[in-house]
Order: structure tokens, then sequence, then C-alpha cells
């Protein structure tokens, strides 16, 4: 009875032990890196305020977004934005007034927000733009976790033409979005405390194992003569 009770202790510890040294080692090899999302899109000829079909007045843009992956759940996330324009011969001036960046996911077909923050532009070169209080910062509710995550934006704008028109939109999107990126649980603690818990039943054993050698009260170590 005894030494399966202590079979069985052991193989708990290892257990134990085993699965501290795991999750800590994923953490370290899942260590967030520096990153940078792309979206690219064209705004569409907007002249005379109705849609058409010149190339001559598309605007080609680009969204780039510095982050660290993966994310992980409960964390208030950096984002470093700038967007750069590429206006066609048609276009005379390009001036964006505010970005939105959201954290979407498709869910049974439906795409779902569940964060966004929306900040000023402010003009950092010709044709090129950051948000005005830099990083920007996006906190997902604690529940938020999983895989298959991306970031969409949302774009206020106003554009004016060579032949003295102009055009206004708010929240205007580019079809792409970013990849797709993780949200993970952050396992350390579980593996710090799965690693404490399996030192602590290595001491608990290691006294029980000296008590039981030891000679009950009252009893010599040594018997005299009969």
């Amino acid at each position: 009875m005894v030494r399966a009770r202590t079979i069985l202790s052991v193989a708990a510890i290892a257990l134990l032990l085993g699965d501290g040294a795991f999750a800590l080692l994923l953490t370290a090899t899942a260590a967030p890196r520096s990153t940078t999302l792309t979206i690219e899109g064209t705004f569409p000829d907007y002249d005379g305020g109705r849609l058409g079909s010149n190339s001559s007045y598309r605007i080609a843009l680009a969204f780039e977004i510095a982050t660290r992956l993966p994310w992980y759940r409960g964390q208030v996330q950096a984002l470093s934005v700038a967007l750069t324009a590429q206006p066609g011969p048609g276009v005379r001036l390009v001036e964006p007034t505010t970005l939105s960046v959201q954290l979407q996911r498709w869910d049974a077909g439906v795409r779902t927000t569940f964060a966004r923050e929306l900040e000023l532009l402010t003009l950092a070169g010709p044709d090129r733009w950051t948000t005005a209080n830099t990083p920007m910062h996006i906190s997902p509710n604690a529940d938020v976790a999983g895989s298959s995550f991306f970031l969409a934006v949302a774009l206020n704008v106003t554009v004016e033409y060579q032949d003295g028109s102009s055009y206004g939109i708010g929240g205007w999107e580019p079809d792409e979005r970013t990849t797709f990126f993780d949200i993970r649980t952050d396992v350390a603690p579980f593996g710090a405390m799965a690693l404490v818990a399996g030192g602590i039943g290595i001491a608990l054993m290691v006294i029980s194992s000296r008590r039981g050698r030891r000679p009950a009260l009252g009893e010599s170590s040594s018997r005299g003569p009969p």
C-alpha cells in the first residue's frame, strides 16, 4: 500500500514538473516579436461626387501597422500606424483626417469586431501620415483569445481633384485586411505554479522518507544483552 502511494506521488510530481517546464518553454519560444502588418487598397474615382472609372482620379493607399506578435489575452496592444498615398495625376490633394483600427474575426460567416481605436492623423511627409498619438493602443476584452484574428482600418478622407471638384467620405474601408494572427493565453504563470507545486511535493517526500528511517521514541538504536 505504501509502495503504491509512493509511486503515485512520484508520478504526480513528475507530471507537475513536466507540465511546468513545457509551459515555460512554450512561452519562451513564443515571445512577441516586432512585426509590420500591411493593408493596401485603392480609393476609387469620385471626381464630381459620384463613382467613376477614371484611373487618373484613383489613389493607391498603404497602411503599415507596426506591432508585436503574438498578442496575449487581456493585454493592451500598442500599434504604430503609417499611411502612404500615391494619388493619380488627376488628384490635386489628399487630406485624411482620422483613422480607425479594428480587431476583427469571422464568426459563422459574420465579421465581428472585438475592439477598435480612433486616432487623428498628422502629416509626416509628402503624402504620408501617422497617428497624432503614437503609439495608439487597442484593448481587447480579457476573454478574447483564439486564432484567425485580423486588423481592419477605416479612413475619414477628403480628396481634391485637378478640375476643382472635391469629395469627402467618412469610414471608407479598403477591401483588404491584415494577415491572420493569434491571441494566446499566457501559460507562464501556470507553468511557474506547477514547478513550485512539484518542488513542494519533492520536499514533502524527502521529509517523509527521513522520518520513516528514524527509530521510534524510547527505542534504542542498539540492543543490550538479554
